[in-house]
């Protein structure tokens, strides 16, 4: 009896094996990360296995610079082995990596930009001036001006990138600091992005450590027009 039960079972065994079938799945950049079913399972080239003809994989593609692919892999397919091409990501055309973005920098004021009277105060109306200059370049306008507090915040400015789905925001704020007796600024510029169909007010947006190619000079155009040479 039980050699029965073992033959049986290795006959069911072998019908499981002899269903499942190898499969390459290769992608091009080769260097692109590839995750089945949610796991990593290595860059540009990978061998899966399917064992059962209604059963499917899930293959996600990912690479810096590449919109994001994912297809799916059906056992029923006769084919042994898929090979997928990447579309550039245009986000990543028009934007540059940047490790000053969402954080505060700080600008020490050029002496010819304000002056400072008998009593140590001093006049920054200069300063502010250029700040605004430089501001109105790159801007439509200037969301809140507070001059006693030291303060200015343009609006969110939004850009569209249909080909990658998805839109990008861009601010910048600016407060009036003194560290070590000079006039010194902090200057963050917000960058945000999120799926094109979000709402522009929508929690979707999420910080990123790159920057509109439009906007990249502003960085060093404060550090360069504001800055103590």
């Amino acid at each position: 009896m039980k050699k029965i039960l073992l033959l049986i079972i290795s006959l069911c065994l072998g019908f499981v094996l002899s269903e499942a079938k190898d499969i390459k799945i290769s992608v091009t950049p080769s260097d692109a990360k590839i995750y089945i079913d949610g796991n990593y399972v290595g860059d540009g080239v990978t061998t899966a296995s399917l064992k059962k003809k209604d059963g499917f994989l899930v293959v996600k593609f990912e690479r810096d610079g590449y919109v994001t692919t994912e297809v799916r892999v059906f056992a029923s397919d006769k084919r042994t082995a898929f090979s997928y091409t990447m579309r550039k990501d245009e986000f990543f055309n028009v934007s540059a990596p940047s490790g000053l973005v969402n954080k505060y920098f700080s600008v020490t004021v050029s002496k010819d930009l304000y002056t400072v009277d008998e009593n140590g105060k001093k006049n920054s109306e200069l300063a502010w001036k250029l700040i605004h200059q430089i501001l109105l370049n790159y801007f439509d306008e200037i969301q809140t001006t507070d001059f006693a507090s030291g303060f200015i915040q343009t609006p969110w400015q939004y850009e569209t990138f249909p080909a990658a789905d998805k839109q990008m925001r861009t601010r910048v704020s600016v407060k009036e600091s003194n560290l070590g007796g000079d006039l010194t600024f902090q200057i963050k510029v917000s960058s945000e992005v999120a799926p094109l169909m979000a709402s522009q007010n929508d929690e979707s947006f999420q910080e990123i450590d790159r920057i509109a190619k439009d906007f990249e000079p502003i960085i060093s155009e404060f550090q360069s027009r504001l800055g103590k040479l």
